[in-house]
């Protein structure tokens, strides 16, 4: 440690002193520190455990993380979060805090941080199908407790820990440990993926293919390319690529296929391009938020940037004591994963201080997700007005507080609606109070919502100063009203207990309630057509149907099972309101046997709720068969037992059996007409006259000599 220090205080002084020379000769030029962007990412080694691993196991992993990173002020912790790119992995806990650095050698030269992460089996489970590669986003951090993030302190790097069947067979693969290559947005350029030999190969065939979708291509023509290693060599393979303007900061994929084995490697695209997280709109519970009084704000957050953000949080960054804070809850709301152009929305329950004066009071919304280096900041205005009037004598009623029960009431399903009323007023009493409920009309209906057995006046003969009161009635929304939110007028029409003269008091306070309808997203059927056969795919249809009045959002479909895929994570979107469709993926099996597997569709309800869908599939997969195999001809010979298993011979039974019934009937048919045409001239001869009933007499004709061989 005394040694380290020594080392970085000769460090710091060299390092003035090259500043204060570099002044002296430029003139006073401005210097430039170092950014992320000149810093090597961190390299990742891993332990795992058990070693052989195979689907739907857990495993646990030690990860060792070396990186050459000296900021000021020093890391005293690291948040990493943990995900996985192609969804091969499972994990149960995707955030963990490091506060734990090893020191470097202390011969060592260089200043790096070292230290581990370990995950335990419970957090991990390898479903497949591809190889495991976890993504890690680290974010360095100058407290202890992970909050205080250092300027430019962010890195992302990955590492497979299980490979695939067809990745452990080759001696060629993506070398793990080695920096993840990067290029900018709209810009063409060669870029070295870094690959390792376990063996001596010469002439290895690589075939690159880049995914059209993510608007990264290949500048050249030529996508194949010829490599030769020593055994342990460290080659790159130099791709030319070009990315388009509109791609957005983020890691994609790129695939190898080495002498016909599959493996992904992986490239950075960093980007200033715009896109990110916005406040596309705020809406308040209530026209009028009176101080003293609680009241919700609902926030719309939507993604308009090229890629899919991961745990995206709104925070109320401005809240104080003496104005407005969060009641009963916290100040941030995750909204999950948002996929470009989805929006998401969240609810903020919030209080205004008793003695806030009128006015409009801003309140700060900070925007994060996984993938952005910071926060976006947006500003929301909440108007207060002040209940105590100039000269204190007249009593102001508010609603306090009100509860419908969730977070919205359904169409065509009767709900109960609690209001908490107070008087402001801390010295006058209101007298003779009415209270009445109606629904508020808007520019597409008059109202959706009805009194359910119940009056909507309520009478209070006196409500004391200060004091506040609770009435409860039930409503019933319309069965067919439009998914959105819709105000209730609440009217109050009273006196004040001081004034002799009882003159009238009114008030009207509008509040707001969302309204959905019954989810009825079905999955209507998950066809997979069979038998086939190993070397050709099976085709996959699932077919669903949104019966329901509401939008459902973000739909996606996730497949596992024994067998591989184009796209085994496809994101399909929206799914408007009486829309059908159909999803369809081509299944190629692993093996012989029962293909079988799982299709998850999650999506999000109109209240915001993730729901899940698990549909089932199976079929039979037979050996391969030979390009002439299953054809009958006349001399064909019976099937040996075991030739195409169980399902063929019944395959072939069923076809023999099918075409005798077709032959029979051609042979029935064939006789009745037969039967029907003796009937027919029976009927003729007995028209014939007596004489002429045998028929003429025929004379035989000499049969033909027969030929013999010539």
């Amino acid at each position: 440690m005394k040694k380290k220090a020594e080392r970085k205080k000769k460090t710091a002084e060299r390092a003035a002193a090259l500043v204060l020379l570099c002044a002296l000769i430029f003139g006073g030029m401005p210097y430039r520190a170092a950014v992320a962007d000149d810093v090597p990412d961190p390299k990742v080694t891993v332990t795992v455990s058990p070693d052989s691993i195979k689907e739907g196991n857990p495993f646990d992993a030690t990860f060792h993380f070396s990186h050459e990173y000296d900021p000021t002020p020093a890391p005293r912790s690291a948040v990493i979060r943990v995900s996985s790119p192609n969804n091969a992995v499972r994990i149960g806990k995707s955030e963990f805090l490091v506060t734990k650095f090893d020191e470097d050698d202390e011969d060592d030269d260089s200043d790096s941080l070292n230290y581990n992460l370990y995950i335990p089996e419970r957090y991990l489970t390898y479903v497949g199908p591809g190889s495991g590669t976890l993504r890690f986003t680290i974010t360095y951090c100058s407290d202890g407790d992970g909050k205080d993030k250092i300027e430019d302190g962010k890195f992302t790097v990955q590492k497979t820990v299980v490979y695939a069947s067809g990745d452990s067979g080759s001696l060629i693969r993506v070398d793990e440990n080695s920096a993840t290559p990067s290029i900018r947005s709209g810009s063409s350029a060669i870029v070295a993926i870094p690959l390792i030999s376990s063996g001596p190969v010469s002439d290895a065939r690589i075939k690159v293919t880049v995914p059209a979708e993510n608007k990264i291509s290949l500048s050249t023509a030529g996508s194949v390319y010829t490599m030769s290693f020593a055994s342990g060599e460290k080659k790159d393979l130099n791709l030319p690529l070009a990315v388009d303007a509109s791609v957005a900061e983020g890691i994609y994929p790129i695939t190898l296929n080495i002498d016909g084995a599959d493996m992904t490697a992986y490239v950075r695209v960093s980007s200033s391009g715009k896109g990110g997280l916005i406040v596309e709109s705020y809406h308040l519970d209530r026209k009028t938020v009176y101080s003293g009084s609680r009241f919700r704000m609902d926030l719309v957050i939507k993604n308009t940037g090229a890629r899919t953000l991961h745990n995206v949080t709104a925070a109320l960054d401005s809240l104080a004591t003496e104005a407005i804070t969060v009641s009963g809850a916290l100040d941030r709301q995750t909204a999950g994963s948002l996929a470009p152009g989805a929006s998401a929305s969240v609810s903020f329950p919030l209080s205004a201080a008793s003695k806030m004066e009128t006015g409009n009071y801003i309140v700060s919304v900070g925007l994060t997700a996984d993938e952005l280096e910071e926060a976006a900041v947006t500003k929301a205005f909440v108007p207060v007005s002040a209940t105590a009037s100039t000269d204190g004598s007249k009593p102001v009623i508010i609603i306090e507080s009100y509860d419908f029960g969730s977070r919205a009431v359904t169409g065509g399903k009767e709900f109960g609606l609690t209001l908490n009323f107070k008087n402001t007023n801390p010295s006058t009493a209101i007298q003779n109070l009415k209270i009445t409920i109606s629904s508020t009309a808007d520019e597409d209906t008059g109202g959706v919502f009805t009194p359910a057995n119940s009056s909507n006046t309520f009478f209070v003969s006196k409500l004391g100063a200060g004091a506040g009161i609770q009435k409860k009635i039930g409503l019933y929304p319309k069965a067919d009203a439009v998914p959105k939110s819709y105000g209730i007028d609440v009217k109050f029409e009273y006196e004040s207990a001081s004034d002799s003269k009882h003159e009238p008091l009114t008030a009207t306070e509008t509040i707001s309630i969302p309204l959905t309808q019954p989810d009825r997203f079905e999955v209507t059927g998950a066809d997979l057509f069979g038998p086939i056969s190993v070397g050709t795919d099976g085709q996959l249809s699932i077919s669903y149907v949104n019966k329901g009045k509401s939008t459902v959002y973000n739909l996606s479909v996730v497949l596992a099972g024994n067998f591989t895929a184009p796209e085994m994570n496809s994101y399909i979107g929206n799914v408007e309101s009486g829309t059908s469709d159909s999803f369809e993926a081509n299944l190629t099996p692993q093996g012989e046997g029962t293909l079988r597997g799982t299709a998850t569709l999650t999506y999000e309800d109109p209240n915001g709720e993730t729901k899940e869908i698990v549909k089932d599939f199976s079929c039979e997969v037979t050996a391969q068969q030979a390009p002439d195999e299953g054809m009958l001809n006349s001399g064909a010979e019976p099937v040996p037992d075991g030739a195409g298993g169980g399902t063929g011979k019944f395959v072939l039974i069923a076809a023999l059996a099918a075409a005798g019934a077709a032959a029979f009937l051609v042979i029935r048919k064939k006789r009745a007409k037969k039967k029907q045409l003796l009937l027919d001239m029976e009927d003729d001869y007995d028209d014939l006259p007596p004489e002429s009933a045998e028929g003429p007499e025929e004379t035989a004709e000499p049969a033909a000599p027969r030929e013999g061989p010539r």
